[in-house]
């Protein structure tokens, strides 16, 4: 519960004060520090249960293999030998979750031909969640080649699941193909399916806010959206920069900022910090991946600001302080 929060503190504490640990137990701590994008700390506990002898389970090698993902360095050649001697040294047979874990780590690294490679030579059918890894290692490094090969595949397994076909919408859009992104779209439209939109929640005083983008059915819509203007004004200045590629409709370049500044994560940020005290962070919950642009933004406010912001987005948590952020290069 506590590394859920973003506590890791607090969850660690828990863990030391048990009277003693079995696979489960260490598989939650571990599982903590992954969610919390903390790799290193993730395989110092891997190191701790070797030295006392716990052997591991399916998802503890689920687990440590994930953990890469999150290292400061790149330690890719590590996660590939305790993939290869998973079988020999803890009698484990990887699975399709193990592939799926072991292709992110390739594709988070921006070895995305390696990690294809790997996925093809996988000796049984994978299920979906392997192609889905890659798909989303595409989206991470804009790579529309092997993206729309993954997205083909996923959607002969899965025709009916609509996040496919936004991934691969929005890989075309990020790399300039207006009418291929629209085509998909049309496809989806003409499938029935639609998409879920971008949400971001804040609790205050113990109610749930929820916003979308361009959202102005808050009551103090008017407050968020001129505490996020001057926030704008404040953070040019500190140096932030709009990033535009992440605009994916086919507007006015004018008009991409305007779009940028309203993501449903920077509303919610902005309410945030207008309403909590200012010795406490402020934290927010998205439903999708945060935006490159606002994965920035956020770091140029925690600095004008002088606050803490924390955001638990569908891939983990990001903590921005000082101008620095908990998690590796994002984007």
């Amino acid at each position: 519960m506590y590394s859920k929060c973003g506590n890791m503190e607090e969850a660690t504490k828990i863990f030391d004060n048990m009277s003693e640990h079995d696979v489960v137990s260490w598989n939650s701590l571990l599982s903590g520090y992954i969610l919390n994008r903390q790799g290193d700390k993730a395989l110092a506990v891997w190191k701790k249960m070797q030295k006392r002898r716990v052997h591991p389970d399916k998802v503890t090698c689920l687990l440590i293999i994930s953990a890469y993902k999150y290292t400061n360095l790149n330690l890719v050649e590590d996660c590939r030998n305790f993939f290869l001697f998973m079988k020999s040294s803890y009698c484990i047979e990887p699975n399709s979750d193990h592939y799926a874990c072991l292709v992110g780590v390739f594709g988070n690294w921006g070895l995305l031909e390696e990690a294809e490679e790997l996925v093809n030579k996988i000796p049984f059918e994978p299920k979906v969640s392997v192609w889905k890894a890659l798909l989303d290692s595409c989206r991470i490094h804009k790579n529309t080649t092997i993206g729309r090969r993954a997205a083909r595949k996923i959607l002969s397994m899965e025709p009916q699941d609509p996040s496919t076909y936004v991934l691969k919408s929005n890989l075309y859009s990020a790399s300039g193909r207006w009418h291929c992104s629209e085509q998909v779209r049309d496809e989806m439209k003409a499938r029935g399916l639609r998409k879920h939109p971008a949400r971001s929640w804040i609790i205050h005083q113990n109610k749930v806010h929820s916003f979308f983008g361009r959202d102005k059915w808050h009551p103090q819509s008017k407050d968020i959206y001129s505490a996020l203007d001057i926030l704008l004004l404040e953070c040019l200045k500190a140096g932030y920069e709009p990033d535009t590629s992440f605009v994916l409709h086919e507007v006015e370049e004018h008009q991409k900022t305007n779009f940028l500044l309203y993501h449903s994560g920077k509303l919610a940020v902005a309410y945030g910090l207008i309403t909590t005290r200012p010795e406490k962070p402020v934290r927010v919950l998205k439903n999708i991946h945060l935006c490159g642009d606002c994965h920035t933004f956020f770091k140029y406010v925690s600095v004008v600001t002088k606050r803490e912001i924390h955001v638990r987005d569908s891939s983990g948590f990001h903590r921005f302080v000082n101008g620095e952020c908990s998690c590796r290069d994002y984007w």
